[in-house]
């Protein structure tokens, strides 16, 4: 199982939108609101880190309001 955080920054006042849409992703975990750099968060699982790569590239990015992201991977520790 792969898992990783996205930061996602959005186009001004699309953000709750955005979260919305993240929400209706299969392999979308988890959305929050942010302040900072970014506006969202999403936790995007998948069976493989390729599956999470075609999550962000394939359903997330080309949401309406996405500007941009930031994908991390989580490591084992």
């Amino acid at each position: 199982m792969a898992k990783a955080i996205v930061l996602v920054g959005t186009d001004p006042g699309k953000d709750r939108k955005v979260a919305q849409g993240l929400k209706k992703i299969d392999g979308v975990e988890g959305v929050c609101l942010v302040s900072g750099l970014y506006e969202v968060v999403a936790t995007v699982y998948g069976g493989s880190s390729e599956a999470v790569i075609k999550t962000v590239y394939d359903k997330i990015r080309p949401l309406s309001g996405v500007r941009d992201s930031h994908t991390m991977f989580c490591l084992e520790v």
